[in-house]
């Protein structure tokens, strides 16, 4: 037996439709401001992640403008991480592999710099490795990690533009195909 069919009014219809185009008037410029907030949260998170100065592993203060006009991945990771330990060795062998190519990859860890420093060692890592705290994911979270999810990758164009991002472990290759993709 099949279901009884109910008609449907012309008016029934005509309010469906005026409903459906008021929320396409509606949510078009909503969607065009979220994306722009979007877009002006990551600019100014790039604003703020090129005036920072972070350690590294050896102590030293790193002027994160040094970075200003690569391509820059910044990996956000913690020691405790499992999967961001695991895709450390892949980021540090794409780093000495697009290096020629304008591309510069670091990670910044929400640690103290003795644990990076001991992570790195461990590891024989050679990609900088800077100790942000756990203020960084603030700046994560700027990126748009709300979830504060490690690790959490973000890949910026030469002028500083957010061009991708990932939340959670890089999958084999993604990486690699994001970088191999630019100009």
């Amino acid at each position: 037996m099949s279901p009884a069919r109910h008609p449907v009014s012309r008016r029934a219809l005509l309010r469906y439709a005026l409903a459906v185009g008021a929320l396409a008037l509606i949510g078009a410029p909503i969607a065009y401001l979220l994306g722009t907030r979007k877009g002006d949260l990551a600019a100014r998170a790039a604003e703020r992640l090129y005036a920072m100065s972070l350690q590294d592993a050896a102590g030293h203060q790193q002027p994160l403008m040094q970075w200003r006009g690569k391509y820059l991945v910044v990996n956000f990771w913690a020691t405790w991480c499992a999967p961001c330990v695991e895709e450390m060795p892949q980021l540090d062998q794409l780093q000495r592999r697009f290096a020629p190519r304008n591309v510069a990859i670091l990670g910044i860890g929400i640690e103290t710099r003795e644990r990076v420093q001991r992570f790195r060692d461990r590891l024989g890592l050679q990609l900088p490795l800077l100790a942000g705290g756990y203020d960084a994911m603030s700046l994560a979270r700027d990126f748009g990690d709300n979830q504060e999810v490690l690790p959490y990758t973000v890949l910026l164009s030469t002028k500083g533009r957010l061009l991708r991002s990932r939340a959670g472990a890089l999958r084999p290759g993604e990486l690699e195909s994001w970088l191999a993709a630019l100009p």
